[in-house]
């Protein structure tokens, strides 16, 4: 095996590896299994960690109260690509 391969191989692994770590949005689509599901939901409602104000009460806020009910999950799930785009989330469109 030639270096020039080798050192391909190690910019293909560490590719992967950034690739995966650099789109946050898609970790978080089931925001109640995350660690922290008020971030989770930022990420889903603006595409990153905080939202504006105005945001944070109607998309993230709604995004919340859906992990503690069936009901909640079913109107939100509804309404999300609305609130995504409303709240600027540039990989919704």
């Amino acid at each position: 095996m030639s270096i020039g391969s080798k050192w391909g191989q190690i910019a293909l692994i560490i590719g992967a590896a950034w690739l995966g770590c650099a789109t946050p949005g898609t970790a978080q689509e089931n925001a109640c299994a995350e660690a922290d599901p008020r971030q989770a939901c930022s990420y889903q409602c603006c595409g990153r960690r905080s939202c504006p104000p105005s945001c944070e009460v109607d998309c993230v806020k709604l995004c919340v109260d859906a992990c503690s009910s069936q009901t909640r999950s079913l109107s939100y799930a509804s309404r999300k690509r609305d609130l995504q785009l409303r709240c600027g989330n540039k990989a919704a469109r």
